[in-house]
Parts: structure tokens; sequence; C-alpha cells
């Protein structure tokens, strides 16, 4: 028999945390059962492309968020779902959810999925757009997802959802490759002994990279042998770049762009650092906690986040706290960092398990 194929809608397949925990999930799961396709937002070579090929996952890439051609947009909806008679479609991106669930629901798709990865909207004009869109999201949604409670609430509201757990592959964090540390602090150039602190994200005004570099500064104030791995890219790396030199952190701050051997980054770092402005549950956090590290976040970031010994929430208006808790004893890694992860539901077999069964179920017509 042939899997059933599962339709995820995102903005597009880059190396951010919804896009990775979609992989993780795609990368465990039975494929012979369940298959995913794709359909992105934005026509463009991404990150995951050439996997999802490799998986099997068939792509399809529209054009509206380069040229935002609504009318063109409509009729490429309408023409994919009259075309591709899916039973299941799973939503990531709910600022077009009042869009391509309108044109699956038309088209007789029973099963439209949305999942809330986030607990807050960006502080800019895009930002207010997409909360505007998104409330329109719930609507002709017939079951719900969502990364955690807070996340869930603030895109569902009363409507009943399901917290499922960003799970990784947790043992790749928790058992690095022999060697990695090693490998990779010395590729970025860091002296023995020196302090590396650490950063995943894109570089967006949510992730506050700008407010990231005034803890460092603070930092390395107190310890000049301190450097900081910013891992990621995004449209404000230029910026980011400009502040770094105008701080004179420029030799002490690794640009390290987007990488695939993340589990070995981690544990080059002595601890993970993440000023965000606001998150749902981040998978970077996830992750830090796995392998072991020290983790400083902003208070801002939902405490449920924190699963493993060694997790600090600290003011993100007081860059001096978080030198004085960096700079103020030794950075020990969590040697229960493993068990803890797993005991809390973020292995991603646990997760993968989840969604096979539901999908498996509802495209049963079984009500889970």
């Amino acid at each position: 028999m042939a899997p059933i194929r599962v339709l995820q809608v995102m903005p597009a397949m880059d190396a951010g945390g919804m896009e990775t925990f979609v992989m993780n999930v795609y990368r465990t799961i039975d494929r012979t059962q369940v298959q995913f396709d794709f359909l992105y937002h934005y026509n463009k070579p991404c990150f995951y492309d050439d996997e999802i090929a490799a998986l099997g996952g068939r792509i399809t890439k529209l054009t509206v968020r380069q040229d935002n051609n609504i009318p063109r947009y409509l009729r490429q909806l309408d023409g994919f779902f009259a075309a591709n008679p899916y039973r299941i479609i799973h939503g990531h991106y709910s600022g077009f959810g009042m869009f391509y669930n309108r044109a699956a629901k038309r088209r007789g798709v029973p099963v439209r999925v949305g999942h809330s990865h986030n607990t807050a909207y960006e502080p800019n004009l895009v930002g207010t757009l997409d909360r505007l869109m998104s409330s329109r999201f719930d609507r002709l949604l017939t079951d719900r997802f969502a990364c955690s409670q807070k996340a869930g609430e603030m895109l569902f509201g009363k409507s009943p959802f399901t917290v499922l757990p960003n799970g990784i592959r947790v043992d790749d964090f928790a058992k690095p490759e022999p060697g990695a540390r090693e490998r990779i602090r010395a590729q970025w150039q860091v002296p023995d002994g020196a302090p590396l602190l650490g950063h995943v994200g894109r570089f967006s005004k949510q992730k506050n990279h700008l407010g990231l570099l005034d803890i460092f500064a603070a930092v390395h104030r107190r310890d000049h042998d301190a450097r900081l791995a910013l891992l990621g890219a995004g449209p404000l790396e230029g910026e980011v770049r400009a502040r770094a030199d105008a701080l004179g952190l420029a030799d002490r701050v690794i640009f390290a762009g987007v990488r695939g051997d993340t589990a070995a980054c981690y544990a080059a770092m002595d601890a993970f650092l993440l000023p965000s402005l606001f998150e749902g549950l981040p998978v970077v956090l996830v992750e830090a906690q796995a392998a072991g590290l020290p983790c400083f976040v902003s208070d801002t970031v939902d405490p449920g986040a924190a699963f493993a010994d060694g997790v600090h929430f600290l003011p993100l208006d007081a860059p001096e706290a978080w030198a004085q808790a960096l700079c103020g004893g030794a950075l020990a890694r969590n040697p229960n960092a493993r068990r803890q992860a797993v005991d809390a539901g973020y292995d991603i077999r646990t997760s993968a398990r989840v969604l096979q069964q539901f999908y498996i179920g509802r495209a049963a017509g079984v009500t889970p």
C-alpha cells in the first residue's frame, strides 16, 4: 500500500527552528507509511531542498512572497489542490493560512492541521500584518498543534490544541563525534582555555543580535579572551557585523554562517546564549540543553522551555547581569542532559510517533 502523503505548508525550508523540527520528524517517521510533500511560498533554493528530494518528498514553490500577486497566488492554489487530492495538509505558516486552507477546503481536503511555533510577532509592520492575517488562521482548521501552551493560546485562543514538544535527535547532541570540540575550535581559531559563548539563530529582529552584542561587550570587559560564535544567516547580518566592529569586538565575534554540523558546534561551546525578544519553544534551546551546555536565556522566553539543569533566565535590559552570571563561575556541562531531555519528551522519536499515529488515524477517518 502506498504511504499517506501529507502536505507540509511552509514559508520555505531554510535552516530555521520550525523547519528543523519538521525535518527531524520527516527523517524519523516510517516513510513507508507516511510521506511528506512541501508547499513553499518562496520560489528560491532552500537549505533542505536536496534532503527532502532524497527522502522522497515533492516540493512545489509558489512566488507570492516575492511578487505579492495575491490573485495569481489564489489561482495557483486552486490549481494545485485540484491536481493534488491530499487527505491531510499541515500548515506551519499561519499568515497565509487564510488563503491556502480555504483553497484546500474548497477542493475537498478533509483534514487541515494548523501548527503554532511562536508566542508573538515581529515588532514591525510585517509583524503587524502577520498578526492580522494569522487571526483568521484558526477558522478553517480541523486540528491544531503547538510547540508550547503559550504558543497555542497565542494563535488558537480558546480552540482546543495539542502541545507537541519540538523533538530533536537527542543522541546527536548529547554524544557528539569524538574530537568535535577540538576540530571546531581550531577551525574558528579559538585559543585553548578561551571561553567560547555561542548562539544559533536567524539574523532577525526577534533574535536580538544587537542586544546579544551588548551582553558580549559586558563579558569582554571582564574577560578579554572570551569569544562569541554566531551561527546563522539573515537580513540583519550586515547590521550586526557593523555593530560588532563599532564595539571593537570584530576580532572576538565569529560569524560562522549556516552549518550542517550544529552538534559539533555545540560541543565546541562553553555556554549558549538566547536573548530573544520572544520565542515559542526554540529548537536551538532544546539542542543546547541536550548538549549539556549551561544556557543563559532572556526572561521573555517561556520558562517551560527549560527542562535540564543549568538554564538561567535573565532580563534583557541588564547586560551586566548576564556578564556577571557568565563570568562568575565555571561553565560546567550538565552530565544528566541526555536523560533529562528524553524524560521531558524531547526525543524526536516521541514527536514523530505522535504525528505518525495522528496522520494515519485521521487519514482513516478516525478522530484522535
